[in-house]
This record gives structure tokens, C-alpha cells and sequence, in this order.
């Protein structure tokens, strides 16, 4: 017997390996890049970093398939609340953390990690901005 394909079937096959090209690309041009970067080339590193980002929004943009659909932006608004509430406790522990060990102790916390927090108040401004314009736009 052999097997038949569905026109739905031909499209979630295609769908699913331009989402891997996407993805591969971007990945791959990351590594790549640190790789070469590392092998003490600069700017071709960052050219094949800037390859890969390229490349994702050629294959985004020059596909004849949906990529996303409902169930993806679903389980990205899932994975981005999930992350927001992770970083956001860490940034509150950690903030408090950094200041009562400055405050109580001669250890002086440094400079990176106040960049870091500083970061992450920065992202939660930036949500909450995001949050905002979306919340008028009801």
C-alpha cells in the first residue's frame, strides 16, 4: 500500500522545514561567527553572524507558508509571561541581595552585576511601556 500525502500534510512538512531553516540559520551563524570571531576575525565573524540573521528573514519573509500560527503565539505568550516571572524574582533577590551585602559587609559587589540589574530593570520598564500601549489599544 502506499502512502498518500494531503495537501495539509505537504504544507505542516514544509512549514516545519522552513521553521528549521529559520532557526538552523540563526543558530548556526551565531556559533559560526563566535568560532570565527575567536580564531581572531573579527569582522568576517560578525558579517556570518549578520548572514544568519539575514538569512532568517529571507526564508521568514520569502516563504509561501504560514510559520506561526495560534498555537505558537500561544506557547510564546506562555514561555514569555514564565520568563518574565523568573528574571523578575531573581532581579528583586538579587537587587536586595547586592545592596545589604554592599551595605553590611567591606565586599563590594561589582560593577557587572549592577549592569546586569540595571538590565533588568531596563527590560521591565520596557514591558511595562509595551504593556501600556497595548492596554490603550483595547
Amino acid at each position: 500500500m502506499t502512502a498518500t500525502e494531503s495537501p495539509a500534510t505537504t504544507r505542516l512538512s514544509k512549514r516545519q522545514t522552513y521553521r528549521r531553516l529559520m532557526f538552523g540559520s540563526v543558530l548556526g551563524g551565531a556559533a559560526l561567527g563566535v568560532v570565527i570571531r575567536n580564531l581572531d576575525y573579527p569582522l568576517v565573524g560578525e558579517a556570518v553572524y549578520w548572514v544568519g540573521i539575514l538569512a532568517f528573514f529571507a526564508i521568514w519573509a520569502g516563504s509561501d507558508v504560514q510559520l506561526m500560527d495560534e498555537r505558537d503565539w500561544a506557547l510564546e505568550r506562555r514561555a514569555s509571561l514564565s520568563a518574565v516571572q523568573v528574571i523578575g524574582a531573581v532581579a528583586v533577590v538579587g537587587a536586595s541581595a547586592s545592596r545589604l551585602v554592599t551595605w553590611l559587609t567591606d565586599y563590594t559587589v561589582p560593577t557587572l552585576v549592577w549592569g546586569a540589574l540595571y538590565g533588568y530593570i531596563g527590560l521591565f520598564i520596557v514591558f511595562g511601556v509595551c504593556y501600556l500601549w497595548h492596554r490603550s489599544r483595547l
